[in-house]
């Protein structure tokens, strides 16, 4: 293999072994439901995402992995279509934030994309948003990309934070008055704002 080539099979086999390893300590935690569920999924080859970021009108359509595998090409144009709109800042967005989308857009079985309201934040802008009483904490994971405010066009708000909660992984923010979810990779946890 020539020098600097990337080895997919032990990258393949590495993030297998990792993924059983997560699997099995966390077995025992998880809700039996939640189990079924999991075991019951079965992802296909290519996931792709539908997102439609509606301050700047970008969309991405495409699949950004292959057999568990990100693709470097596609994880770029989604740093840049989830940046902060108000600064054009970008931050890696939380690769496991992603998948959840994913799995999220399979279990509604829509074929419309996300409507993404925020994701990435950078400090200016999370500060300006909790001056002006928006409820940006400081402590927000929008600053480390690790979270994602969504619609969906077709589904009500209700219905989207339901299938959310059914996957039952991080924490979910119900916004009903304003009609979108938060997902985050953070503890698992759960709240309704307005």
């Amino acid at each position: 293999m020539p020098a600097g080539a990337f080895n997919t099979d032990h990258a393949r086999a590495t993030l297998s072994r990792r993924c059983l390893l997560r699997l099995s300590l966390a077995a025992p935690l998880a809700p039996i439901p939640q189990l079924a569920e999991a075991a019951r999924w079965r992802p296909p080859r290519e996931w792709r995402l539908r997102l439609h970021n509606t301050a700047t009108g970008e969309a991405f359509d495409d699949v950004y992995c292959v057999d568990g595998c990100s693709l470097p090409e596609a994880l770029a144009r989604l740093t840049w279509i989830l940046r902060d709109h108000n600064t054009n800042q970008c931050r890696a967005i939380d690769e496991s934030l992603l998948h959840r989308l994913f799995r999220l857009q399979c279990r509604l079985e829509r074929g419309r994309p996300f409507d993404v309201l925020s994701a990435y934040r950078s400090p200016a802008t999370n500060h300006r948003l909790a001056e002006a009483g928006l409820g940006a904490s400081p402590q927000s994971l929008h600053l480390q990309g690790r979270a994602v405010d969504v619609r969906l066009p077709g589904c009500a708000a209700h219905a989207l934070h339901r299938a959310a909660l059914e996957l039952g992984e991080g924490g979910i923010g119900y916004y009903p008055e304003s009609g979108y979810v938060h997902l985050d990779t953070g503890a698992p946890r759960h709240w309704t704002g307005r």
